[in-house]
């Protein structure tokens, strides 16, 4: 079980701090893999966000930070974004927003 106050649990709370990355996250727990397109979809769903500048914004910004703490495996050159190796340490709170999205405020997850 992972303390209340470890660097561990910053580092999940830090990925998920950003809706964009929430979304794409949540996407993959329900598919565990998905190409650039599929995660901008799951990325801007209700975000009234232009595709094309998210997609720019997931390949330089987003991708990149949740590959380097291991929550994706993203291949940049095939396009391809999965679950890391790292993905079950946070698959319990993207649970929890999941199984509790109605009880959160609309901007959520």
């Amino acid at each position: 079980m992972v303390a209340a106050t470890s660097p561990r649990l910053d580092e999940a709370f830090d990925a998920l701090g950003n809706v964009h990355r929430r979304r794409l996250l949540l996407g993959l727990r329900r598919r565990r893999r998905a190409r650039l397109d599929a995660a901008t979809r799951d990325a801007a769903v209700g975000g009234g966000r232009d595709p094309d500048r998210l997609k720019v914004e997931l390949f330089h910004v987003h991708l990149p930070k949740l590959a380097d703490a291991g929550f994706v495996e993203w291949n940049r050159r095939r396009g391809s974004v999965a679950c890391g190796p790292r993905f079950d340490e946070i698959e319990p709170l993207l649970r929890l927003l999941d199984e509790h999205a109605g009880e959160l405020p609309d901007e959520w997850p």
